[in-house]
């Protein structure tokens, strides 16, 4: 019974929460609509639309594109400086008004973000079956992040990118190795693969050829549209502006490394040398919880949602919208752990605690408390990156004689569909 009442407590707390978002983002003026980055991404659709792929990466004409839209000053414009396939995706939303298509568009993306968590909670292992109100709690929990609200209230892409690593996660859970990849190449080159850095490593880590051949294909098809797409020009006009997303925005409000270092440096160099490198650590430790997770198939949760972390703490450029991709590995990590006994029942309470700090420094950072406070997101990104790795560490390594990864992956109990 007491478990019941928490459960239902969480769900109660998590759908308050969504609640609340909803309600501010129907508030939203129309001037505030035209200034969030979703008209970014309207802007370069419609320049895909009108037949402008290979050049739409042009500062002068996004300049222009951008002042029609929202009547901004000269030079006073958001870059359209995603991959060339967001563009190719989002064109059937110009068809709708600005600020239709933003509203169209936030939904959207709160709908995949909510499917995300969905398909982590049923697809994540556990002691005994969810009732459904355990599933509920766990998913509203896990959606009620401040990533979430950004992205509804920014119009950004980040509800994509959550279901494409849900998706993911259930490929390497089910061993459809190859399919894995693919879905990782598709989640990564859809939109911001500056985010993919740390799962790129951690896929690497698992040095299995059936995903590596999938992630290959799956690039090389990505690749192939967006060249049909935009031409080679716009190939290039993208890779060009790559650089320019390292100092992009205000650099202290960043999730990753740099707004650690920024904050503790200023704008010098040895900021940006010091964030290159804890990003290629951050990647480096990607990778060995891949390695990890080759050697002892259970710690698939764990792993991922380190390796997840670590990815964002390796991005150059990363935003609060960009902690909704967090909100599968929170569903796969919270179900994982909700119906076992009182042997991680510290685990739990930690997981719960991190999840909550996350949120929290994000929310400061959205209020405008950085000056005052400084960015604490990397720092609670550190902490929970750290509380994987020791779930990991802790399920210890393979015993001699023990069970081959396939059938330890068999053996794993599902949360009944």
């Amino acid at each position: 019974m007491l478990r019941r009442n928490r459960t239902l407590m969480a769900a109660a707390v998590g759908a308050a929460l969504v609640l609340a978002y909803l309600v501010l983002w129907a508030a939203i003026s129309p001037q505030q609509m035209r200034r969030a980055d979703f008209t970014s991404t309207y802007m370069g659709a419609t320049l895909f639309r009108d037949g402008l792929g290979p050049s739409m990466y042009d500062v002068a004409l996004q300049t222009h594109s951008y002042a029609r839209l929202v009547d901004a000053n000269p030079g006073d414009f958001l870059p359209f400086d995603y991959a060339p396939l967001a563009a190719v995706v989002a064109a059937p939303v110009t068809l709708l008004d600005l600020d239709v298509a933003f509203r169209f568009w936030s939904l959207l993306q709160l709908v995949f973000i909510a499917a995300a968590a969905v398909v982590a909670v049923r697809a994540a292992p556990c002691e005994t079956s969810l009732g459904h109100d355990q599933r509920l709690g766990v998913g509203l929990v896990a959606v009620a992040c401040m990533g979430t609200a950004s992205t509804l209230f920014q119009g950004q892409w980040d509800g994509a990118l959550a279901l494409g690593l849900a998706i993911f996660y259930v490929c390497l859970r089910s061993r459809r190795m190859g399919t894995a990849g693919a879905v990782l190449a598709a989640t990564a080159l859809l939109a911001k693969p500056q985010l993919a850095l740390g799962l790129a490593a951690f896929a690497l880590g698992r040095r299995d050829r059936r995903l590596m051949v999938g992630a290959l294909a799956g690039s090389a098809a990505i690749v192939a549209v967006s060249l049909l797409a935009v031409g080679a020009g716009g190939a290039v006009g993208f890779l060009g502006g790559l650089g320019n997303q390292v100092n992009a925005g205000p650099l202290t409000a960043m999730v990753s490394l740099i707004g650690i270092t920024v904050s503790i440096f200023g704008h010098t160099l040895t900021a940006h040398v010091v964030a290159g490198i804890g990003s290629l650590a951050a990647m480096a430790a990607a990778a060995a919880l891949g390695t990890a997770v080759r050697q002892r198939p259970e710690r698939l949760e764990a792993a991922l949602a380190g390796a997840t972390l670590l990815s964002l703490l390796a991005a150059p450029h990363a935003f609060g919208d960009d902690l909704a991709l967090l909100v599968p590995a929170a569903a796969w990590c919270l179900t994982a752990l909700a119906t076992h006994r009182g042997d991680v029942r510290s685990l739990r309470s930690a997981t719960i605690a991190v999840w909550t700090a996350i949120s929290v420094a994000a929310y400061l950072v959205m209020i405008g408390a950085v000056p005052a406070l400084g960015n604490l997101v990397p720092w609670t990104l550190i902490a929970a990156a750290g509380l994987a790795i020791a779930v990991c560490i802790r399920q210890g390594t393979p015993a001699p004689g023990s069970r081959s990864d396939r059938e330890a992956s068999a053996s794993a109990c599902r949360v009944a569909p």
